[in-house]
Parts: C-alpha cells; structure tokens; sequence
C-alpha cells in the first residue's frame, strides 16, 4: 500500500500483513504505529550484512 493510498482494514489482513514483513526480512526490525488504540501503519527497515574478508 503507497503512502497515498489509504483504507479500512480488518485486524485479521493487519496481523496478516505484519506476519509477511517480519518474514519477509533476515535482519531489520518492523515498527507498528498505533493512534487511538489502532494500528494505523506498518514500516520495515530492512539491514544488509557484508561478510568481512
């Protein structure tokens, strides 16, 4: 979902959703941000890890 896009969604497609992004990473983190006891958005920052040689 873009930024510019927007809509109402059930708990079942939010936990969903956070399910895929925490799998979808190796190293990272996912932050759940919560107004008035809902969760309104899901940001992933993902971390890439270079072997030393």
């Amino acid at each position: 979902m873009s930024k510019e896009e927007t809509r109402e969604i059930n708990n079942n497609e939010i936990w969903t959703n956070i399910r895929k992004q925490v799998e979808s990473i190796e190293y990272g983190s996912v932050s759940i941000t919560v107004h008035n006891g809902k969760i309104v958005q899901v940001d992933r920052n993902i971390k890439t890890r270079f072997e030393k040689k």
